[in-house]
């Protein structure tokens, strides 16, 4: 027996294909919906996956998503399938040390759940578990979670796939060393044939989010509904959401009109469809996706209208912090500060003639 399954070729599925086929979530990952992985319950996740498999000819996928929305279990789905078809050493950064514990530890329980690559990991020692670096071996390889915030955590680890989870939150100038994505990148010098790269984040602000940066290097391809009325496929824009007389949150189809409700979700996502974008830099194929894209029985549609009314009353009274919060992680946009910014130039040229370290007449107090 042993010799027939030496002989058997390697499985050569996509992704989405190895997932539906073998993945599950446990239910020890505190997840709402544990058990058989389904990849119907988040269609658009379907065509983020095929990206992310071997016989798919980008290099790079960049994801950039509202908060819960096809990062970390599409994830572990592309890391445990890798495993299982065409191991290799994978590199999982995150941008803080808590959340480097929290994905080793849902990795460990996603590992314990899935025979197919439970068999195929070495079973943990002590000494496998530290703060700054987690390493999973494997048939074939070993993934090594780590955070951002260490230059050396990227340096010294050859790696044919890396994902790099929440890049906007990450350090963008690693120790002084440079920018955290072309270092993690140089991880892959030696696999330039057949590396592979994701990048999963909500945005920041206009001109400082990496994420964005990478989303318009690529395909730039939007998440499409499909009306329950007319079947015109579109883009779901925040905007247009509206609440009725009965306090439920209604969206307009964009040709025919006729409005659709929480209830028609798993109609309009059936197919999972995509914009079909722009040629790109050729290597990167890359998604933006709002929380308007949620699976019915997750954030509600009128969730987001409360939320946007809140963060829009506090914006009123000068506080932008809830709004910026609203952009990035529920509608996937950049947030454009509209406050007026000094240039530190032109600051510089304002400062008076005095000594460092005294107060000038009729000042009480000196802070910088």
């Amino acid at each position: 027996p042993a010799i027939a399954r030496g002989l058997q070729p390697d499985p050569n599925m996509t992704v989405d294909e190895w997932s539906d086929l073998h993945m599950v979530i446990p239910k020890e990952s505190g997840a709402n919906e544990a058990g058989k992985y389904r990849t119907d319950r988040t269609p658009h996740a379907r065509e983020v996956m095929r990206a992310l498999s071997d016989k798919h000819w980008c290099k790079t996928v960049a994801l950039m998503g509202a908060s819960q929305m096809l990062k970390t279990q599409v994830g572990l789905n592309w890391f445990c399938s890798t495993v299982h078809q065409s191991p290799a050493n994978f590199l999982w950064i995150l941008p803080t040390g808590k959340l480097a514990k929290r994905t080793s530890a849902r990795v460990s329980k996603t590992i314990a759940a899935v025979p197919e690559v439970r068999d195929r990991v070495a079973a943990p020692r002590s000494r496998d578990s530290v703060n700054t670096l987690d390493t999973k071996e494997y048939i074939g390889g070993s993934l090594h979670i780590v955070t951002a915030g260490a230059a050396a955590n990227l340096s010294e680890i050859p790696a044919r796939r890396v994902l790099f989870d929440e890049v906007d939150r990450a350090n963008t100038n690693v120790n002084g060393e440079g920018d955290p994505v072309q270092l993690a990148k140089a991880r892959q010098t030696s696999f330039e044939r057949n590396r592979k790269s994701y990048f999963p984040s909500s945005p920041t602000i206009t001109g400082q989010s990496i994420i964005e940066n990478l989303y318009l290097q690529g395909t730039r391809q939007e998440a499409l509904a499909d009306c329950v009325h007319c079947g015109h496929e579109q883009p779901l824009v925040f905007e247009r959401l509206d609440e009725d007389d009965a306090g439920q949150a209604v969206y307009p189809c964009s040709a025919c009109g006729a409005v659709m409700y929480e209830t028609d979700k798993n109609r309009m996502f059936a197919r999972g469809a995509w914009s079909a974008g722009v040629p790109g830099d050729g290597e990167t194929v890359s998604f933006t996706i709002s929380a308007m894209f949620a699976p019915y029985g997750w954030l509600t549609w009128i969730a987001l209208l409360r939320e946007y009314r809140a963060a829009r009353a506090k914006l009123d009274e000068g506080s932008e912090e809830l709004m910026i919060v609203f952009y990035n992680t529920r509608l996937a946009r950049c947030w454009e500060r509209k406050k007026e910014q000094t240039k530190a130039t032109e600051l510089k040229a304002r400062a008076g003639g005095y000594k460092l370290g005294t107060v000038p007449m009729r000042g009480l107090i000196l802070t910088a």
